[in-house]
């Protein structure tokens, strides 16, 4: 008897391959790594690295580099946020930590020229794989995320598996990452926070809510986002729905019926434990905005350059970004992150759904964008690649 293992691999099968592991680095174990000298090393990152360095040894052997116009106009609008960025640090100095200051050049340096580089290798992997792999990764480490969460609340422990569910130099301290709503812990799954969990998952939510047709899983996403009992992520999912459903008021009353249900189960049952807040309505409406009032006191007047010597870009991203860079700084980040916003509305064949995730997240910026935290970004950015990748592309 003969047995024929003979495996072909094309060009397109290589890019799935490529595109599945990076699923798995940057979506389900987005935290997996090391630190080195207190920076945080991620698989997904490193794996990013490899990719944009593979893609450029292609292009300088081909010497052909494919681009549209709008994935270019979009690099170009992230350019001149990072370059004042960089003379205002060389004229006014840094106050953050050198973790932060790597995040910020990774973030808004690295990541938009990956993404630029491997656009036209994405371009060639037939967008319903791209989708449908999208939308069981988000149901997935959703799913995780609620055993995750009734695990915690029953036995007071996480599930920590070094290097790969959680970073190695963050073992046994996810406790300290802000999870907390009174003693009631929140679902981070293996994001390790609840925000970013919440805000990257609000990214992807609408290509998930495209492909699924089970009412179960997204009933279980829905879950898992409510249960990070976060209000930036419960806003941004009401906004998301608001954005869809505008037309059709019927639909928007059924689905804030729904999560009035959901959230009166929240009063009942579990309320007894934000013992911080008293009620339900003391959550919901707390005056100290979980600890953002602060930054809006903080604020003390116009200025062209920014009255803070930069160190982090805080939860409320937009006034983070104007006490620190001043009217210059906010305008050129607006510029970076709405430019791809405008070409979309204004240029015809793009991908609406992903446009979706990208508006829902400029929105969730007003409260809190996780900006710096790994994966977010990256995200954002892929989805903005995404934007401008006709439907029918093969």
């Amino acid at each position: 008897m003969l047995f024929n293992f003979k495996i072909s691999y094309t060009n397109e099968k290589i890019r799935e391959y490529l595109f599945l592991l990076a699923t798995i680095l940057l979506i389900f174990i987005p935290k997996g790594g090391f630190k080195l000298a207190g920076v945080p090393i991620t698989w997904g990152y490193l794996y990013l690295g490899f990719l944009f360095l593979l893609s450029l040894l292609i292009i300088l052997d081909k010497k052909k580099f494919l681009v549209s116009s709008n994935h270019f106009l979009s690099y170009l609008a992230t350019l001149p946020f990072v370059l004042y960025f960089s003379i205002n640090l060389f004229f006014r100095g840094y106050d953050g930590t050198l973790g932060n200051l790597i995040a910020f050049y990774v973030s808004f340096g690295f990541i938009p020229l990956c993404f630029l580089l491997l656009s036209p290798f994405i371009k060639k992997i037939n967008p319903s794989y791209l989708d449908t792999l999208i939308s069981k990764a988000v149901f997935w480490v959703s799913f995780y995320g609620i055993l995750l969460f009734l695990f915690k609340q029953l036995t007071g422990h996480y599930i920590e598996i070094p290097y790969i569910t959680v970073n190695s130099g963050d073992l046994g301290t996810l406790e300290d990452k802000y999870n907390m709503r009174g003693s009631l812990y929140k679902l981070i799954s293996t994001y390790n926070n609840g925000n970013i969990f919440g805000v990257c998952m609000l990214l992807l939510f609408p290509i998930f809510h495209k492909q699924n047709q089970s009412k179960i899983k997204l009933a279980i996403v829905v879950l898992a986002l409510l249960l990070t009992l976060s209000r930036t992520v419960w806003l941004g999912l009401l906004f998301y729905f608001i954005l869809i459903y505008r037309d059709r008021i019927y639909k928007l009353i059924k689905i804030y019926a729904l999560l009035g249900i959901i959230f009166l189960f929240f009063a009942t049952l579990l309320m007894d434990r934000f013992f911080q807040y008293h009620s339900f309505s003391g959550f919901v409406l707390d005056s100290n905005l979980g600890g953002r009032i602060n930054q809006i006191r903080q604020f003390t007047g116009l200025s062209f350059f920014g009255s803070q010597t930069f160190d982090f870009i805080e939860e409320i991203v937009y006034l983070s970004i104007f006490k620190q860079l001043g009217i210059v700084g906010l305008l050129l980040f607006c510029i970076s992150f709405f430019l791809p916003i405008y070409l979309a509305l204004t240029t015809k064949g793009n991908n609406h759904t992903y446009l979706l995730g990208s508006i829902t997240y400029l929105f969730v910026c007003f409260s809190d964008g996780c900006m710096l935290y790994i994966p977010t970004l990256v995200f954002f950015y892929f989805v903005n690649t995404m934007i401008f990748m006709p439907k029918n592309t093969a």
